[in-house]
């Protein structure tokens, strides 16, 4: 059986804390969320982030979400997810973010 968490910004700050430290200290095996996670989360076995309809998200913003695993010792991998057909700017947009992992980069092509 899997334990899952839920993390949106309409929960009150305690809450969301308190799913995030139950995630960060392994009591969750999934935890499913909003953009909420985009900042300030550190979660060293986090290792898998899948993300649906990237296309409707910023390049900075989803290189700041796949930011969120990869930060512990185990191999990590970030899934962009989107509803075909894909436009040949979001193909290119999206592109951008498989090519580098430079921030400036990345924030540069985002303009």
């Amino acid at each position: 059986m899997l334990n899952i968490g839920l993390v949106h910004g309409r929960m009150k700050p305690q809450e969301k804390q308190d799913v995030m430290m139950r995630f960060k200290n392994a009591e969750l095996d999934l935890l499913v969320a909003t953009t909420v996670i985009e900042v300030g989360v550190d979660v060293p076995n986090a290792s898998l982030m899948i993300i649906e309809n990237a296309e409707r998200l910023g390049l900075s913003q989803l290189h700041q979400l796949r930011g969120r695993v990869g930060r512990g010792s185990t191999a990590s991998f970030c899934v962009l997810m989107y509803k075909p057909p894909l436009g040949k700017v979001s193909q290119k947009r999206l592109q951008v973010l498989r090519d580098s992992q430079d921030g400036f980069v990345i924030s540069e092509k985002d303009l």
